[in-house]
């Protein structure tokens, strides 16, 4: 969960829920591309052909803008369609296949205690990997499912928050909601290779307002996220492809310890979706309490 988290606030520091609120997409991971934009001619993330190129290079060698640039972007990673992220915040270290074209699927490894702990969503379904006491109780299962569309109860509450927040994760809604207010930082190396770093400065009053929440939850990530002030900054890392490779946000309800969080994407358009779980893999919380 506190992997999850991590992306969450990465995900609320972009103002993605700004951009999925105009999106018309529900439910888990989906593809959610920018609106009113369009891939670069020949380009995409996965194949290595044409895109804008990190320093803002457009065709023709015009310099793109650093709005034009993240959308440029964003047409390259809505095309790819898939990648394996590492994330890292605070106690956080995880790596995740994440794919957000249809059929989607996010499956995320964390280390807690010493020990992988696997979350996945898939088919409106989030499942949580057993530990080894979890599945001597359950009959050696290895999964307990909590179901996305079921409105009852705690934990399927959690598990539709996070859904919705997996869609929010995809690079093309951030790099979208990211591009009005981007500024050029200059170019560094991030994760083994060249990336232009831009910056962009989002009003937390301005994304809280545009999320589609029940008013009094509305109320409370407002207050959350204003703890350390209305605004959130992100960066973002765009390589010579177009490609985002890295971006950092800090938490703004982080108490101690390092508040920044990382996302880097690797594999871009290679990572396939993860099936659900046979069914008999699977437990419920109910049939764990029962035993």
């Amino acid at each position: 969960m506190r992997a999850l988290r991590t992306l969450a606030v990465a995900c609320l520091a972009l103002g993605a829920l700004t951009a999925c609120s105009s999106s018309g997409s529900t439910g888990a991971t989906g593809s959610a591309g920018p609106a009113g934009s369009t891939a670069p001619a020949g380009g995409t993330g996965s194949t290595g052909a044409s895109a804008p190129a990190a320093d803002g290079a457009g065709q023709g060698g015009t310099k793109l803008a650093p709005k034009e640039a993240l959308l440029a972007s964003a047409a390259v990673m809505d095309k790819a369609g898939s990648a394996k992220l590492t994330v890292k915040g605070g106690e956080t270290d995880g790596t995740a296949d994440y794919v957000w074209t249809s059929p989607s699927s996010f499956l995320l490894t964390s280390k807690t205690e010493g020990k992988d702990v696997n979350v996945l969503f898939t088919n409106d379904q989030m499942y949580i990997g057993a530990t080894p006491e979890m599945a001597a109780v359950a009959q050696g299962k290895k999964w307990m499912v909590i179901s996305t569309k079921d409105a009852a109860g705690a934990d399927s509450a959690e598990a539709g928050s996070f859904a919705a927040m997996m869609q929010l994760m995809n690079p093309s809604v951030q790099l979208t909601a990211a591009a009005p207010t981007a500024t050029l930082v200059g170019t560094e190396t991030v994760a083994g290779q060249s990336a232009t770093h831009y910056r962009s400065e989002l009003k937390v009053d301005d994304q809280v307002a545009k999320m589609q929440l029940d008013p009094a939850l509305k109320a409370q990530v407002l207050a959350e996220l204003k703890k350390k002030g209305g605004t959130a900054t992100v960066d973002l890392w765009i390589n010579a492809k177009g490609e985002l490779v890295q971006q950092s946000s800090v938490d703004p309800t982080a108490e101690t310890g390092d508040a920044t969080n990382v996302v880097t994407y690797a594999q871009l358009g290679s990572v396939k979706a993860t099936p659900a779980p046979a069914a008999s893999e699977v437990f419920s919380l109910s049939d764990l309490l029962q035993q």
